[in-house]
């Protein structure tokens, strides 16, 4: 039987390994239905959808292959630091920076919010991100887009979380810098207002 994501497990064995077996099909069955829909978002915001639903197949045959090896309650965490990795190696052709712009760009073309100061101040946060380097925007997007603890982001990027502290903190100055530079929006957004304003991107 085939899991959701396409990943075949293998069949034949022992009574023990069917059974074990078993037990991981069932176990990543559950991790996609808990996380795939994060992963597929995290994607994304990177590729094209086409590239983001093939990427993500790619992460949960990686899952399927290690699945043992997963941590319980780190699923998520593992599942982004694999996605990250597999992306890293599609960006030699396209940034995420330009990604990101084309998304701004359709987003700021919408005329269906009737709250256009929210929405300007939206696209601010947006352009702020787009203008910021690889890792700045990384690091904000884990944290305050998808929600992830500072240990688990440092999970995902490979790094201690006392080191993922100290990027965080860069990088949020460095968005503060940016993102003040906009004429829109005429405070700069607290680490929470930013939660609020990417969350209502999604």
């Amino acid at each position: 039987m085939a899991t959701s994501v396409g990943v075949k497990p293998p069949s034949g064995g022992s009574v023990q390994d069917d059974q074990g077996a078993a037990a991981d099909r069932q176990r990543l069955t559950e991790v996609f239905r808990r996380h795939g829909d994060a992963v597929l978002a995290y994607t994304s915001a990177r590729l094209d959808r086409e590239d983001a639903q093939d990427l993500v197949a790619e992460v949960f045959t990686v899952a399927w292959r290690r699945l043992r090896s997963i941590r319980e309650g780190q699923e998520r965490p593992w599942l982004f630091g694999v996605a990250r990795r597999l992306m890293m190696q599609h960006q030699r052709t396209r940034g995420t920076a330009a990604a990101l712009r084309d998304r701004l760009r359709a987003y700021a073309d919408r005329d269906d919010d009737p709250l256009g100061q929210v929405a300007a101040q939206r696209v601010d946060v947006l352009a702020a991100l787009a203008a910021l380097n690889e890792g700045d925007r990384e690091v904000l997007l884990l944290r305050y887009w998808y929600d992830f603890s500072g240990r688990d982001a440092a999970s995902v990027l490979g790094c201690s979380p006392a080191a993922f502290a100290v990027r965080l903190h860069r990088a949020h100055r460095r968005f503060k810098a940016v993102h003040d530079e906009k004429p829109v929006a005429q405070q700069s957004p607290s680490a929470a207002s930013l939660t609020a304003y990417m969350r209502g991107l999604q």
